[in-house]
């Protein structure tokens, strides 16, 4: 049985620091047509999250327990993505595009990975720093703190640390040095006409063993997840990112 609607919190909503064991997608309305994709969506997203494995969004047994994720909910709540911005034409309130914050049982997510031969990852897990180099139409750069045409980069990297489970920065400045106890994963991020987007090519050096892995013709948003991605599957211990 689907639990009752909850009431939004904004503030909740619009932070990206979303917690281990909830996640956000992007729905459309506040009633059931949208709701059990949009729960099925972060419950991928959570499982992913908790026990650091990104292969698992991929496996067979997965769309059987998403297929009935209201079950491992414990609340959720909406928030207008057009907040101010009064009802035009046809459109109603079950039309606007919503972000769905859903939070899971710790307890029973814990359990659905033990179905899947998985364990949530444990803390503490590293602090992860992207020294990134970039080729863009506006030239080359450093894709650091104080640089000016990186803001929307940033924000991709704290969506895709927030999705990932991880703590994730840029140096603040060029050669500054990272952080103590954070894992660097230097890489390069060049905008290809002939790849149609962007081409990521990332670089992590872990336990004595090197890892390597790219994409290529996408946007930068889906190019940091997979930097990070990569990052959070090789620090987990499930293996090398294809």
């Amino acid at each position: 049985m689907l639990l009752p609607l909850l009431p939004a919190h904004a503030a909740q909503q619009q932070d990206p620091r979303l917690g281990r064991y909830e996640a956000r997608t992007i729905v459309t309305g506040t009633d059931l047509r949208s709701r059990p994709t949009g729960f099925a969506a972060c419950l991928t997203d959570v499982l992913v999250k908790v026990s650091g494995d990104p292969t698992l969004a991929e496996d067979r047994r997965l769309p059987a327990l998403t297929a009935h994720a209201d079950r491992l909910v414990a609340g959720y709540d909406y928030w207008d993505r057009m907040s101010g911005i009064p009802h035009h034409d046809e459109q109603g309130s079950s039309d606007r595009p919503y972000n769905l914050t859903v939070r899971f049982d710790p307890a029973r997510i814990d359990a659905a990975l033990r179905e899947l031969g998985r364990a949530p990852w444990p803390d503490p897990r590293p602090p992860v720093e992207l020294a990134v180099q970039v080729q863009a139409h506006n030239g080359a750069f450093a894709l650091t703190g104080a640089e000016p045409r990186a803001d929307g980069m940033r924000a991709a990297i704290a969506e895709s640390g927030a999705k990932y489970g991880l703590a994730v920065s840029v140096p603040p400045s060029p050669g500054a040095a990272a952080p103590p106890g954070s894992v660097t994963v230097p890489g390069s991020l060049v905008l290809s006409e002939a790849a149609l987007g962007w081409v990521g090519t990332w670089h992590l050096d872990w336990r004595g063993r090197v890892y390597e892995w790219r994409i290529s013709g996408v946007n930068f948003d889906a190019a940091f997840r997979d930097a990070v991605a990569g990052a959070l599957q090789v620090m987990s211990g499930h293996g090398a990112p294809r």
